[in-house]
Parts: C-alpha cells; structure tokens; sequence
C-alpha cells in the first residue's frame, strides 16, 4: 500500500536550505496508509504549509512531494486529523502531539 511518511524536525529549516531528498530515519518519521490520508487532503488546504523550503508557500500537502509544517499550523493539522476519529490515525496524532510540545517542524513525504 501507498504511505506518507511524517517526521518532525530537530532544529528549525534553515531559510536558503532545499529538503528535497527523501530522508524518513534523520526525522524519525512514522507510516500513514494512503487510505487515510488521501480523503482528508481537501480539509488539509486550509493549513499554510511550504513545498520543500521555507521560501515556497503553499497551502496543504504536497501530496507526490515534500511538505514542511511549521509549528503554527500544527494545532489545525491535528483537528483535522483527530476529527476523524480514525484509530489508524492515531500514530499520526501523537506524531504531531510531540512536535506541539516541542515546538518543531515537522516534514511530510507524499507518495
């Protein structure tokens, strides 16, 4: 099955740096089935996200590339996704929990 993978950063993105190599294991990212995620991605367009640096605002999920989340759209991003009330989701939910509680990015890695 298809996966997104989803990690959180250690320090902050550096502004001129390019996150566009597939690196799940530096972030420590966590597997969520396609099947959960695809359903969601008209609700994930409201969050202010960037396309693999920070200097490319988008909004949602790149959903075939590399997304960042930066600390003020974590909060929004775990609404939705406990508004699902999916246990398959729930990796995913504590994933952004931490990064809440400890302030940082995360990255999301699209099929």
């Amino acid at each position: 099955m298809a996966k997104h993978e989803f990690g959180i950063f250690e320090t902050d993105p550096a502004p001129e740096a390019s996150y566009d190599t597939f690196e799940p294991e530096k972030y420590n990212c966590i597997a969520v089935d396609d099947d959960y995620i695809e359903p969601l991605l008209e609700k994930l367009r409201l969050l202010e996200t960037y396309s693999y640096r920070i200097s490319l605002p988008i909004k949602g999920l790149e959903y075939t590339g590399i997304t960042l989340l930066s600390p003020s759209v974590l909060l929004q991003f775990e609404k939705i996704i406990n508004s699902t009330g999916l246990t398959g989701l729930q990796v995913l939910s504590d994933k952004i929990e931490e990064a809440i509680q400890r302030n940082k990015f995360m990255i999301h890695y699209g099929l």
